[in-house]
């Protein structure tokens, strides 16, 4: 009887043992280190064995959150699986030549290159004028690979931020769509200042701002737009009022600012740069289809997909991310809209095994409020693409690592072997959160987890402390 006894008590047990079956000090652990936090109700925690499947830690690891940031791990995915990491953007110059001259328009389109500079546009002027190039009537900026919304879903939050993070996207988009204001010193004390602009007929500018003998700048610029989603809303040109002051002695000061309508910007920007490499270019800019009869003249390719999605990684590129997000739509439905770049995603998923009954995708960069994802479909999604040969190390050469670089490098520095995190952080206003791998001493030993934190305005601290006590946790498991 006692046997018997001892037998079913044994059992018992067993059956009351978190159905992870992993060593209780980690599980115990990584409780504790919930608990100690005072905030398990606002966090969501997610830890899987990346070679068996096996969960290892869940806390509240169903409930759907705001992911922040972690939501680019989601396009990052979805752009190497279904664009594939070869996969590149053309920007072209289209026109029909007749003995130097492009008769009705010089065409620059854009496939949505992400990264394209005014360096490289200078780049495809020049090889304009090597094609024998002498005269164009006016510029035509062909952007119909993406539609009109210039503006990706939950921006509108935020309508009067005018900083870089909040650019707009198009299928042609120069300098990330942010604009640099230069304001320079006058030649003496009372006059005006100088203000130099990228594609200086774009804007409306109303200069005010004038020099003073000495002290700080103290320049105000307001662009008052609405922000409207929609292009064909939008201006052609941008109003630009530019106050205060700035002394005399400094080379200048220098002010990044989104810009509002970025395909006649990008118009203006190339008119500049033809006229730079020599090419006669008439006044007008205007935004449309490749006329019938234009043929290539130029064109250049963006980096592969592999190497911009460092961009979301590691620096927590919005703008990159919601350009890949448009072109993975695009690439699925001409033009590419938002709802077609939802749904390319979430086909993703489904086809990874990932569960996607409560996930909500309403853009690619995880900015504002609109994303909503479990842990638990983050840590899994990890876990798939770890172990598929197409994704798996561009994803992980793509993130942060904790101490070295990116977002992590003053993070994660106090690890039982060096650059064993590699991660994606997030950050919103209430909302922290780190999802990626922890590498154990041999390529099969590898958790793959997810921390999301929700409601912690105030804070911030704590919860980014509780993430990073989470992974060092799982650091020294695989690293004891």
């Amino acid at each position: 009887m006692r046997r018997i006894a001892w037998l079913a008590g044994a059992l018992a047990l067993l059956s009351a043992a978190p159905a992870t079956a992993q060593p209780a000090p980690l599980v115990g652990r990584l409780r504790a280190l919930v608990d100690e936090s005072g905030l398990g109700e606002n966090v969501g925690v997610a830890v899987v064995d990346v070679e068996s499947g096996r969960p290892v830690f869940q806390y509240h690891a169903e409930r759907p959150m705001n992911p922040a940031s972690n939501q680019k791990l989601i396009t990052a995915y979805a752009a190497l699986r279904l664009l594939g990491a070869e996969f590149t953007m053309r920007t072209a110059v289209y026109g029909a030549l007749e003995d130097g001259r492009v008769r009705g328009g010089i065409v620059l389109r854009g496939y949505g290159d992400p990264d394209l500079t005014y360096g490289q546009l200078n780049e495809l002027a020049r090889d304009v004028r090597l094609a024998g190039v002498t005269r164009a009537d006016r510029v035509i900026v062909d952007a119909t690979y993406f539609d009109a919304q210039i503006l990706p879903p939950a921006f509108e939050q935020q309508p009067r931020e005018v900083a870089t993070f909040r650019a707009p996207v198009a299928a042609v988009s120069l300098d990330r769509n942010a604009y640099v204001l230069r304001v320079m010193p006058g030649p003496a004390a009372d006059a005006p200042a100088r203000v130099e602009l990228l594609g200086a007929g774009y804007f409306d500018l109303r200069n005010r701002c004038t020099t003073t003998a000495s002290g700080a700048p103290n320049v105000i610029a307001d662009q008052p737009a609405a922000g409207e989603a929609d292009a064909a809303n939008v201006p052609d040109r941008m109003r630009l009022m530019v106050g205060g002051t700035i002394p005399l002695g400094i080379r200048g000061a220098s002010y990044p600012r989104r810009i509002e309508n970025p395909l006649p910007w990008a118009g203006y920007a190339f008119a500049e740069a033809l006229r730079a490499q020599g090419v006669e270019v008439g006044d007008g800019v205007s935004v449309g289809p490749t006329p019938d009869g234009a043929s290539s003249l130029a064109s250049r390719q963006s980096a592969p997909v592999s190497q911009l999605i460092h961009a979301l990684g590691k620096y927590s590129d919005n703008f990159v991310a919601e350009m890949l997000f448009r072109v993975i739509g695009a690439e699925r439905h001409r033009p590419g809209r938002s709802e077609d770049s939802v749904a390319a995603v979430r086909e993703a998923l489904d086809a990874a095994g990932v569960s996607t009954e409560r996930l909500t995708i309403v853009n690619g960069s995880g900015l504002f409020d609109g994303n909503r994802v479990a842990a638990q479909s983050l840590a899994d999604l990890l876990r798939v693409a770890y172990r598929d040969p197409t994704v798996g190390h561009e994803l992980v050469a793509s993130l942060a690592i904790g101490g070295v670089d990116g977002t992590l490098r003053r993070r994660l520095r106090d690890l039982p072997a060096p650059r064993v995190v590699r991660a994606k952080t997030g950050t919103l206003n209430g909302v922290i959160a780190l999802s990626g791998y922890v590498l154990g001493p041999t390529p099969e030993r590898v958790y793959a987890f997810s921390f999301l934190a929700n409601d912690v305005q105030g804070r911030h601290g704590p919860a980014r402390q509780l993430a990073d006590a989470i992974a060092t946790a799982l650091a020294q498991d695989l690293h004891r």
